[in-house]
């Protein structure tokens, strides 16, 4: 059982981690970030929900060196995660990082060498994916894939990323969400990439699976809320979600009809896989080698 746990980042994505780590029964939670400030808010917005149940502490990075924690979560900007990566990698926590897990604008081709490095030094680093768990879903709509002739995913967020940066931001949710909803082998046999299209606020491309046409169409900085729309064949489906009270719904609503089905919260089954994995060392080995392969393909879209 995992009783303490450090979250290095101050942003909303942190609080959501928080949230289902909580829900996990952890019952220490050390926020690390460069601002008080946004420590301290976090912590107020999480005592509001949980109440006394949860013991909550804050810091800076140096904390890392003076205590022990079983757990730690990275939730900072993609930018830094190699710095924070190289901090954790040594200590024996279990790492749950936010993805992508580095920046491929940053290292470029040189990726796979920094990787290599990092998870020598720790075996247990998990990159969070919960769009593996929201194909499921969308999968129950196409049980038979060998129909499937054309797809086009339209993701929006309203991100701060900008030209390739979305690419970086967006990719790793949308080829673990194909990884999950076409073939394991999906992300070995893309092929013909090209109709590239990369703007301020927009990224396009498109490419095969086999003799399946899939158009990607990402877009950041939109005042709309974050939606993602597939369109398989003539079907076309929309995810979206909605507050209640202190809890998000996730449902799947069909484009023409209008007809919704409340669907399972994705992060929440990540970390339902996470925590029933925690000393399952073919858990970290099987998220180590899908993180090398999105990093491969994320990196042969960008260039």
């Amino acid at each position: 059982m995992i009783m303490n746990c450090a979250i290095i980042g101050s942003t909303k994505i942190a609080e959501i981690h928080a949230k289902h780590i909580i829900n996990n029964g952890v019952k220490e939670i050390t926020f690390i970030s460069r601002s008080q400030n946004k420590r301290k808010k976090n912590i107020s917005n999480l005592k509001k929900i949980f109440s006394n149940q949860v013991k909550f502490f804050h810091s800076d990075i140096k904390i890392l060196k003076k205590k022990k924690f079983k757990l730690v979560c990275i939730c900072s900007k993609t930018e830094i995660h190699d710095t924070q990566l190289k901090l954790v990698s040594k200590l024996k926590s279990k790492v749950i990082i936010e993805k992508p897990i580095i920046s491929l604008l940053k290292f470029k081709n040189k990726y796979q060498k920094f990787l290599d490095k990092i998870y020598k030094e720790n075996k247990k680093i998990v990159v969070c994916y919960p769009y593996l768990y929201l194909a499921k879903e969308f999968k129950k709509y196409f049980p038979i894939t060998k129909k499937l002739k054309n797809i086009i995913f339209e993701f929006q967020t309203g991100g701060k990323s900008n030209y390739e940066k979305i690419c970086i931001n967006l990719m790793p949710h949308t080829l673990s969400f194909f990884q999950s909803f076409l073939k394991k082998n999906f992300l070995s046999n893309i092929s013909n990439i090209n109709n590239k299209l990369v703007k301020k606020n927009i990224w396009q491309a498109s490419f095969n699976f086999k003799k399946i046409k899939i158009k990607l169409i990402f877009r950041e900085k939109f005042k709309k809320k974050t939606y993602l729309k597939l369109r398989v064949n003539d079907l076309i489906l929309t995810r979206k979600t909605f507050k209640n009270k202190t809890k998000f719904i996730n449902y799947i609503e069909n484009y023409k009809t209008s007809k919704r089905k409340v669907i399972k919260n994705p992060m929440e089954q990540f970390y339902k896989e996470f925590f029933k994995n925690l000393d399952n060392t073919e858990y970290y080995k099987s998220n180590k080698i899908l993180t090398s392969e999105l990093m491969r393909v994320n990196y042969s879209l960008l260039n």
